[in-house]
């Protein structure tokens, strides 16, 4: 009964190892990114749920985003055309790289 009961718990204990490892290899963020270099200033907002703002040039866009393998995935909707902006995405301290061009997190 006891030797049962331990693989149970083991089982559980593995599962739950797996699951928080799964979760943190999703990139979450948070906050807002901006990059004011050149003639314009440049910002995503990032909000729970996936959900993102993007700013350039006066205009705001909201959809949604998705990492995976170093590439962010942007999808959103202009004049109910729906759109995938798909770049490359990485992650440095209070910066992130999206197709290469800096944007630092506003405190």
């Amino acid at each position: 009964m006891m030797k049962k009961f331990k693989r149970i718990v083991s089982l559980l204990l593995i599962i739950a190892m797996l699951a928080c490892l799964l979760t943190a290899c999703a990139t979450k963020l948070n906050g807002t990114y901006v990059n004011e270099e050149g003639l314009i200033k440049q910002s995503f907002t990032f909000k729970e749920d996936n959900k993102v703002e993007v700013s350039a040039f006066g205009i705001n866009i909201e959809g949604e985003y998705e990492i995976e393998d170093n590439t962010i995935t942007i999808t959103y909707s202009i004049l109910n055309i729906d759109y995938d902006m798909e770049k490359s995405f990485v992650k440095k301290g209070n910066s992130i790289f999206i197709d290469g061009v800096e944007y630092i997190k506003e405190k």
